[in-house]
């Protein structure tokens, strides 16, 4: 009963620790915010909340300005993406950034450098060919598509699955970074995967993002085998003509993935505005 009690006062203590401060910056934290109300948030959800290319301690500063708000959409300093900015989005941010004894960002770190928004830190990485691959946030990802993205879902049967995917990859690789959302094919049908976590030759670890189950039924796809998936491809870096990945066969009666090898992968123009 001791030890829970003493756990919960040290967290009650961390969370005013990490708001202290916060009436002396709540000037800076109004700029900010009219800053953010004047110019749509066009940059990926992570902890550069001003855009400035660093992790630094006036990320900290408008995440406390914020602390307690409510929201109905999206917003950067919603961490854990539950529409409300609360002691575990400062938890979030101080597992990820490293603070000094006075609970101030030690120094700078490069957003690309930082752990990105997708990832689902609860689970172990797979390693596929000496690669570690984060396990990605279902949710996160499709939220990062939906609202961070300027791709949308196809409203008629004229858009092509090939552009789709091909813009929906080449954003996440640079938005994201690499090993994140991987090029699907089943044949007759291209879309983006991304791997959740557990054993990744099993199928049932990867979960496939595609426009088209909004303009299709799913029993439609189902029965013309759009999803029965024959390749994946994980992204790894910029090759001469394409990207470097890991090729990966898929077994889609046996629910297996197997056979990986690394290749250059030619995936084409990208049209996503930049």
């Amino acid at each position: 009963m001791k030890r829970k009690s003493s756990f919960k006062w040290l967290h009650v203590i961390l969370v005013l620790v990490l708001l202290h401060g916060f009436i002396f910056g709540a000037c800076a934290g109004q700029e900010e915010q009219q800053v953010q109300q004047e110019q749509p948030v066009i940059a990926l959800t992570d902890l550069d909340f001003n855009n400035d290319g660093y992790i630094n301690q006036m990320d900290l500063d408008i995440l406390k300005s914020h602390f307690n708000d409510r929201y109905n959409w999206y917003v950067p300093w919603d961490l854990n993406a539950d529409f409300r900015c609360d002691y575990k989005d400062f938890y979030y941010f101080a597992d990820h950034v490293p603070l000094d004894y006075r609970y101030q960002v030690a120094v700078n770190i490069s957003a690309w450098n930082l752990s990105n928004y997708t990832v689902d830190r609860g689970k172990e990485p797979a390693l596929i060919l000496d690669e570690i691959v984060y396990p990605q946030n279902t949710n996160r990802t499709v939220v990062w598509v939906e609202h961070y993205t300027s791709l949308e879902s196809p409203k008629n049967d004229n858009a092509v699955c090939v552009h789709y995917t091909r813009d929906l990859c080449r954003l996440a690789y640079k938005n994201l970074g690499p090993k994140t959302i991987a090029w699907g094919s089943s044949g007759v049908h291209a879309y983006g995967m991304i791997y959740t976590g557990g054993n990744w030759r099993d199928l049932s670890n990867w979960f496939i993002i595609d426009p088209y189950w909004k303009l299709y039924d799913e029993n439609i796809l189902t029965s013309m085998g759009f999803h029965d998936t024959h390749t994946i491809k994980i992204l790894l870096d910029e090759g001469r003509y394409g990207y470097w990945a890991i090729h990966l066969s898929v077994d889609y009666q046996n629910n297996t993935v197997y056979d990986p090898y690394k290749a250059e992968y030619r995936i084409g123009k990208f049209r996503e505005p930049v």
